[in-house]
């Protein structure tokens, strides 16, 4: 599965999400309803650093 990855500009972390992947919980990552979950940037692919990574504002 791969995981997209981005900056929580609201909680100031990385967070990443995977696409098509239903969760515990029942809920279903899609394009309009994504599911982000918080990491750390050491889970960062190689070469890549928070600078690359697109803000994004995870919902309560």
């Amino acid at each position: 599965m791969d995981r997209i990855f981005a900056w929580d500009d609201r909680r100031g972390q990385v967070v990443y999400r995977i696409p098509g992947h239903t969760h515990k919980n029942g809920r279903e990552d899609s394009d309009l309803s994504p599911v982000w979950l918080p990491t750390d940037a050491s889970e960062l692919p190689e070469g890549v650093s928070v600078d690359d990574l697109r803000k994004v504002t995870v919902e309560e």
